[in-house]
């Protein structure tokens, strides 16, 4: 019997070993140079459509999962239809922001309306970040967020053709109601 309690032990020490060989330390918080986007907040947004400038309402809230490894964030954006009165969505998205493991770089991987977009998330200038989307067979969008003014998150779209020439399509102002 003692014999095989110390075989089992052996065992076992030798499979904790082998698995903490393959599998690195856990990692905490490696979101952590994108904190300043942590909270919830809200504000005032307008974008380009055929029509024109639509103005909406955003609400925004940016917070982390497994240890801050990953954030998450979650936007809705709505306006009072003028016809109706009734409140319209016309902003309503999801995105996960991590490391990716292969490239080690910033990622945002998000969710609007059906389609996926992978984008690198780039650091410009302190608490200010950037990402690009390709649209298909018209050009490039470009978003650049500025989080520099306490608890304010100014971000501006842009569309370019040439990926030299950006035209402005979407702006937003929204303020930090919630940490």
């Amino acid at each position: 019997m003692k014999t095989r309690i110390c075989s089992i032990i052996i065992i076992l020490s030798m499979s904790c070993s082998l698995y903490s060989q393959h599998n690195p330390e856990k990692v905490t918080n490696a979101m952590a140079p994108l904190s300043f986007m942590l909270g919830k907040w809200e504000g005032d947004s307008w974008t380009m459509t055929r029509e024109g400038k639509v103005a909406s309402k955003i609400n925004e809230h940016i917070y982390c999962k497994t240890d801050c490894n990953i954030m998450i964030a979650e936007g809705l954006g709505t306006k009072i239809d003028s016809e109706t009165n009734e409140t319209i969505v016309v902003h309503d998205a999801f995105g996960v922001m991590y490391i990716d493991p292969d490239t080690k770089k910033m990622t945002l991987r998000a969710y609007r309306e059906n389609r996926i977009v992978i984008s690198e998330i780039t650091l410009i200038a302190d608490k200010i970040i950037r990402w690009e989307m390709s649209i298909p067979n018209r050009g490039t969008a470009r978003f650049t967020s500025d989080y520099s003014k306490e608890d304010t998150w100014k971000e501006v779209g842009e569309f370019s053709r040439d990926g030299e020439n950006w035209m402005p399509f979407l702006g937003m102002e929204l303020t930090r109601i919630k940490d």
